[in-house]
């Protein structure tokens, strides 16, 4: 007897090595699945005309939906109208994400308590980027 695969693994997006997205099909396109983890990419068309979400692939595969009319290079993606096929290493920056992601800071400035409220003050500092 034999048995088929039931399960096909979702390919994991990263940015320049570090993983930012298990790509699951729930968005239509690459492009779409990035806006969604808020991964900043310049896009203008978004169906492969114009070429300006054109993307370094460090490692990986995609397939298109349609054949995009922007031209490529051999190590380059048009999120805008891919999905990836493999895991996928994108040369774009994770910033954005960390800062989508980040807790900021709170630091406990105060307490007032009588015999039936309490009331806690809380100052929020605004996180910063990391510096690289």
């Amino acid at each position: 007897m034999t048995y088929k695969h039931f399960f096909i693994k979702a390919p994991i997006v990263s940015l320049k090595g570090q993983p930012a997205i298990l790509f699951d099909g729930k968005k239509e396109t690459l492009l779409e699945a990035l806006e969604h983890k808020k991964v900043k990419v310049f896009s203008e068309c978004r169906n492969g005309f114009c070429g300006a979400c054109k993307t370094q692939v460090i490692s990986g595969e995609v397939t298109y939906i349609k054949e995009p009319l922007a031209e490529l290079k051999a190590n380059e993606c048009l999120p805008c109208c891919c999905i990836p096929q493999t895991d996928l290493n994108l040369a774009l920056s994770i910033d954005s994400v960390e800062l989508a992601v980040r807790k900021k800071p709170i630091q406990k400035i105060s307490t007032t308590q009588s015999t039936d409220t309490a009331a806690l003050n809380f100052d929020i500092e605004t996180a910063t980027a990391p510096q690289s």
